[in-house]
Formats: C-alpha cells, structure tokens, sequence
C-alpha cells in the first residue's frame, strides 16, 4: 500500500521532515562547521584558488568572523570586508584582524543612499536587510532604520584598481542578488572567481528563486554546501532544490568546478 498522509502521523512526518533538511544542508546556521562555511574555507578554497595574493570580500561582514577565517586560511590574502550599519560596523572594526580593509557602505545594485532596516528590539543584527518588507514580513517586529551609503561591486574594483576578485562572499539577507547585479561589468567579463551566498526564508519578499541565480550566473555552476562538502544544485530535483530556508551556496566558474558533487 502507497504511503498515504494521513493526520495522526502528521507530526511525525513533519518532525522527519525537519530532520531530513538538516541532513540536507538547510537550517544548519549555528555553527560555521554546522554550515558548511569551514570546510569551504579550510578544503574546497585552497584546493581552488592558486594565486599568491588572493583578492577576496566578506560582503555583510558583520563582526569579521568570516574575514578573519580567510586570513587564517589565506594569511597573504586581501581582504575587503563591507558592513554598511553603523552598530555593527562598531563592531567590526572591533573584531576583524588588522589587515581587513573596512568598508561602512553596502553593495547594491546602484549607487546612493539606501535605508537598512533591522529588528528594533535588536539593533545591530545579524537579520538587518535593504529590504523592509523581508523583516515586518518574516520577523513582525518593531523596525529601526538607517540610512546608509550604497556602492557597487563595479564601481568599488573601478576605485580599487582591482581587475579580479578570488572569491566573493554575500551574505546581505535578501539583497544578494542586487550585490550581483551590481556587478555585471565584472560577471561578463570573468572577473569574479569563486562566490558564497546565503539562500533563505527572506527572498520570499524579494520573490526570487534560486533558479535565477543559476541562470544570473551562467559560467558558474552552483553547489549546496553541506559540513563535509557540496551537492550540485543541477542534479536535484526542483522540490529539492527551491526551498526558501537557511543554506549556503557556492557558486565555482565551470572551468574549475567539480564534475563529481
């Protein structure tokens, strides 16, 4: 007899379900291990990325954790890090190594000025977003807002004289797809090697879908990252692949990505 849903097991197969995402690779955010983001930067960085001094940004940087694993990994790297709200960038400046270049601006996908909302009762957290409707939506609470200073990743390597990025990580809740847009001189023309973002309940307000950042990023191939290593996203089914909660996305240019994942 085909399994059949039926209500008695219903929270059964819900907590299986849960269970099951976690093995998967989602909700998997506590930890940097739990998340897939130390073996990405420990393994599967160094055995991709050659070059002497590496050129690479923490986009939503928070308070350096990130940056300063590169460094640990990349001691000869060059690390940007971009943290555009003014509480935390507080403590970034606190928390990241020296030799991390700071940044208090976002990365969209135009210049000027921008309102970052965050969570009133926490101010200064890891849930601020561009996107107002992504935290009233999702969260319900009090919102606070600041305004700050918007760039793009174009115009930032224009300054900088930069005429490739190693490794791009995004992690800006919801808006990773506008950092991307802003660098469409720098996609076309293969300027940016490996990238990281997040993938999760909060582009549902934006309405994307992880499709579109396959088809946005055309020369690279997308993975999920799991604690030991990465699933390709083009070998799972679509009810296995769009699922709008936490996970990380790796995103390698296909003349070096993994045929086996």
């Amino acid at each position: 007899m085909p399994l059949q849903a039926r209500r008695r097991l219903f929270a059964v197969h819900r907590w299986l379900y849960h269970l099951s995402l976690k093995g998967m690779g989602f909700n998997n955010w506590r930890t940097m291990e739990g998340s897939g983001e130390l073996w990405a930067v420990q393994q599967l960085l160094p055995s991709l990325i050659k070059v002497p001094q590496p050129v690479m940004l923490d986009v939503g940087a928070h308070h350096g954790d990130y940056s300063n694993l590169l460094l640990k990994a990349f001691p000869d790297a060059v690390v940007h890090a971009f943290e555009p709200h003014p509480r935390t960038f507080a403590g970034l400046k606190q928390g990241a190594a020296t030799s991390v270049r700071l940044h208090a601006c976002a990365l969209g996908a135009s210049p000027g000025r921008a309102e970052l909302f965050d969570r009133k009762g926490v101010d200064g957290s890891v849930y601020a977003s561009l996107s107002k409707d992504s935290i009233r939506t999702l969260y319900q609470d009090d919102i606070v807002v600041h305004d700050v200073e918007v760039t793009t990743l174009d115009q930032f390597m224009q300054k900088e004289g930069l005429a490739r990025i190693d490794f791009l990580k995004i992690d800006t809740e919801g808006f990773e797809m506008d950092v991307l847009n802003g660098a469409a001189r720098a996609l076309e023309n293969n300027g940016i090697g490996i990238i990281q973002f997040e993938f999760n309940s909060l582009h549902v307000a934006r309405r994307l879908f992880l499709d579109q950042f396959v088809q946005r990023l055309p020369g690279h191939r997308l993975y999920r990252l799991l604690s030991d290593g990465m699933v390709a996203l083009d070998r799972l089914k679509v009810v296995e692949r769009e699922i709008f909660t936490f996970q990380n996305i790796v995103a390698i240019p296909r003349e070096i990505a993994p045929e086996k994942a």
